[in-house]
């Protein structure tokens, strides 16, 4: 089966040949390491402070999935936020130099990721960060691809949540939309097998298709647009209209949910970017850093695809 099928359970950026060189830290980053849901499993943090002054807001930046790793490419990344607190955290068992593209995960990564983990150790993460001056900051969680299929959850544990922020994301529960991109690249038959195989009795470290059944079962099971809906505060999803990982009618498909008439959704569609949301009319990563800030600024969210006004 083909890894492009995988929709939200695959991040903009697969596996790629090539070994991990270590990088230096982009100037005014630092990593920190926190405990996840177990001791031995810390999460390592990339942060940075504004350069000018005390920060308008807070990003949370969850990563989407496979072990990517943001040092090599935090810099220019985020080189258009100005104004904010950042932080990055990376799935146990990432190396933060692999950049976004690393060779391979390794055997300790697969046989851990799964989105439950993933949640629990970012709950976990946070609780730790949570404290002192940045308690009081406005904060936007923002996940990337499969990242965000886990941001509602993480709610728990921020204390002043402004808004979520879905990259190349639908809000759809990862089944529905993994089931639809199958669909689109005729492997409607592969991914029913998948689905099968993960309702079986083999054990949980089975690895199929890359990850393991814990994945899967955690996948076929996971619950996201109810749970988005009823956080009660701004979704703003930007995406690519020729993104090839994630079908045009998948993100359509959101508005037909009964729980979506409850989410406070702005939607901005960028003509013609891919996944990575690069396309032929600029950088879309770039063109959302001043939105976050005015965003911050005026603690209304600009929606130009769809009238949203704050309660």
């Amino acid at each position: 089966m083909a890894l492009g099928l995988l929709a939200t359970a695959c991040s903009a950026w697969e596996p790629a040949s090539g070994g991990v060189v270590p990088t230096a830290m982009p100037p005014g980053w630092r990593a920190e390491a926190v405990s996840g849901a177990s001791p031995e499993r810390p999460i390592i943090a990339l942060r940075r402070e504004p350069a000018d002054g005390p920060p308008l807001f807070r990003l949370i930046v969850i990563p989407g999935s496979g072990c990517t790793g943001f040092a090599p490419i935090a810099g220019r990344y985020f080189n258009g936020l100005t104004k904010a607190q950042i932080i990055v955290l990376h799935k146990p068992y990432s190396n933060v130099h692999a950049g976004p593209a690393p060779a391979e995960c390794s055997a300790e990564f697969v046989g851990h990721d799964a989105l439950g983990n993933w949640r629990d150790d970012v709950l976990a993460a946070l609780r730790q960060l949570d404290s002192g001056a940045a308690k009081s900051l406005p904060t936007i969680v923002l996940g990337i691809s499969e990242g965000a299929e886990i941001l509602p959850y993480l709610l728990l544990a921020v204390a002043n949540p402004m808004g979520m922020v879905l990259l190349s994301a639908t809000g759809l529960d990862p089944a529905v939309a993994g089931e639809m991109q199958a669909e689109r690249l005729g492997q409607g038959a592969a991914w029913m097998r998948l689905k099968e195989t993960s309702a079986s009795s083999q054990p949980d470290h089975t690895v199929v298709e890359g990850r393991s059944l814990r994945y899967w079962r955690d996948l076929f099971g996971w619950r996201l647009t109810d749970v988005l809906a009823a956080s009660g505060i701004p979704v703003l999803r930007v995406w690519g209209s020729d993104d090839a990982l994630v079908p045009r009618e998948a993100y359509a498909a959101l508005r037909s949910m009964p729980a979506a008439r409850h989410l406070r959704l702005c939607n901005w569609r960028l003509p013609d970017a891919d996944h990575g949301l690069q396309g032929p009319h600029g950088d879309g990563i770039q063109m959302l850093w001043p939105r976050l800030e005015r965003w911050a600024v005026s603690g209304r969210l600009e929606c130009p695809d769809d009238p949203f006004q704050r309660p």
